[in-house]
């Protein structure tokens, strides 16, 4: 048998799909599968004209020390999307353990989701959530498709860490740390 009889039964694969062993991969399936990665919670701000937009986002990641860079990841189908460019200040902000009703409301579909929430605004102006376990002020360097979200590179100006335990996503739901994680020995 040469190659390219070994081959010929395959289907064609396009170099853009992910394939398992019985094909290719479904949205459930993905989602599924990285509900097995602990993430923390974050929401994202900034200014747009006299308002003030955020939204809630647990695909989050340090990207880089020196420069300091992080990066977040947003569904193309967010509403809140157009407000955040390249140049646009922004505030990453990490939440508590205490603030799964934030992220719920900054998941939401309400109009103005910062009225009744308390807030501080940074040194360009977004807001700061109060009671956050850390916030992250920049702006945004670079946006990078990546199929149906896009990836925002954020380059960090200041940072705070108010201390307290973040608030914690697993397997499609929120959770308390100090209920359910552990220190394991060293």
């Amino acid at each position: 048998m040469t190659n390219a009889s070994a081959h010929s039964s395959q289907p064609d694969r396009r170099p853009d799909q992910v394939w398992t062993l019985g094909g290719p991969v479904d949205a459930t399936s993905m989602r599924n599968a990285m509900g097995a990665f602990p993430s923390g919670v974050t929401v994202l701000t900034t200014r747009l004209g006299d308002r003030s937009v955020g939204m809630t986002i647990s695909s989050f990641a340090s990207v880089s020390l020196d420069p300091p860079l992080l990066l977040q990841c947003v569904a193309r189908s967010a509403g809140s999307l157009p407000a955040f460019r390249i140049g646009s200040s922004v505030a990453v902000n990490v939440l508590a353990n205490d603030q799964a009703s934030l992220a719920r409301r900054f998941a939401s579909k309400v109009d103005d989701r910062f009225e009744g929430v308390a807030f501080d605004t940074d040194d360009c102006g977004c807001p700061v959530l109060v009671g956050a376990a850390a916030s992250v002020s920049g702006f945004i360097d670079r946006i990078y498709d990546a199929g149906d979200h896009v990836i925002l590179l954020i380059r960090a100006c200041a940072v705070r860490r108010a201390g307290g335990l973040p608030l914690l996503y697993y397997s499609g739901r929120m959770h308390d740390w100090a209920a359910t994680v552990h220190p394991v020995a060293s």
